[in-house]
């Protein structure tokens, strides 16, 4: 839904959950772990929530956990994903403080801003500590723990009168399942 007032809808989705996430004996490149059986089913049903969805961009972390989400999300609102190492998380590439992480997010997130500011929708997929990051550089809350679930859906509306909104926060509704009267979460 566009808003006139709006000029940039910004959605922010963590990637599904990886090899990374949970405990396992199972061999796997630690610095780069694939997305886990469950993981494949959390990125196709974040994909099937954009079904209807025709983003202006789709920009994803090159990393294997979040590139596999990304393409499920492609696949479902038929647009090219461009990568973009900015989104990797934190740490990735060496030794990096918590002020540089902000400082990358708060660039990042400028750099959006510039390039998609004309009644546009991005989404973009990262990782868990670097969206927390992303929510710092642009609530300007550093002091608070934004909690980021695998493959939730966080939607920041970007304001021409700079009250930007923070519209949802780590909605899962999309991994939700219902099996009778019995609801469960994938």
């Amino acid at each position: 839904m566009r808003n006139d007032d709006v000029y940039l809808q910004l959605y922010i989705i963590r990637h599904a959950e990886s090899m990374g996430n949970i405990e396992s004996e199972a061999e796997f490149d630690k610095t780069n772990p694939p997305l886990t059986s469950l993981g494949k089913e959390q990125a196709k049903a974040a994909g099937e929530r954009f079904a209807e969805f025709k983003p202006d961009a789709l920009i994803s972390s090159p990393l294997e956990r979040a590139a596999e989400t990304a393409k499920e999300i492609s696949v479902n609102c038929n647009t090219e994903i461009e990568f973009d190492d900015a989104l990797v998380e934190c740490g990735t590439f060496g030794e990096e403080s918590e002020e540089e992480s902000i400082e990358r997010a708060r660039c990042f997130i400028e750099k959006i801003k510039e390039k998609y500011s004309d009644n546009k929708s991005v989404i973009l997929v990262s990782h868990g500590g670097f969206i927390e990051k992303l929510l710092y550089a642009v609530t300007g809350c550093d002091s608070m723990n934004f909690c980021v679930y695998n493959a939730s859906v966080t939607k920041i509306n970007f304001r021409k009168d700079k009250k930007n909104k923070l519209a949802f926060h780590n909605d899962i509704s999309h991994l939700i399942k219902t099996d009778g009267d019995k609801t469960f979460w994938m």
